[in-house]
């Protein structure tokens, strides 16, 4: 469950930034009386599947209740992921106003650090590293 989630929740952050500068750069946000694409797939999709990644892993944390010093830097990259899925809400926000400029700039720079997130997280649980590797974060 967690694995699935994760990967359906940095797919949809991943696409959604792709959306937010494809209709920026296009100019196709037409004002109307519902929710635009984007704020549906950033709250019917990407914000419940990054919910169920947390509660998921939570409990993977609980039941298995292993704390070694990888995790406790898993879990610093999992809340700049956080951190970086309010960024792209708030994107979402800045893109509909009138007369915005460098959305796709912002969405190019976030979808990199998005990335390069999801790749030190993978990296770091697939190494597991000893606490003596991870000195020099500490």
């Amino acid at each position: 469950m967690h694995i699935c989630s994760l990967v359906i929740w940095a797919a949809s952050l991943c696409i959604l930034l792709l959306l937010i500068s494809r209709v920026a750069s296009v100019g196709l946000h037409i004002p109307s009386k519902g929710d635009s694409l984007e704020r549906l797939w950033f709250t019917r999709l990407a914000s419940p599947a990054g919910l169920m990644t947390i509660v998921s892993g939570t409990a993977v944390f609980a039941l298995d209740g292993n704390l070694n010093s990888w995790l406790l830097l898993k879990l610093t990259l999992v809340t700049c992921l956080v951190i970086c899925h309010v960024a792209a809400g708030l994107l979402i926000l800045y893109s509909s106003r009138p007369k915005v400029s460098g959305v796709t700039g912002k969405c190019t720079a976030l979808l990199s650090v998005i990335l390069l997130l999801l790749l030190s997280i993978i990296v770091l649980v697939l190494l597991k590293p000893e606490q003596e590797a991870l000195l020099w974060f500490l």
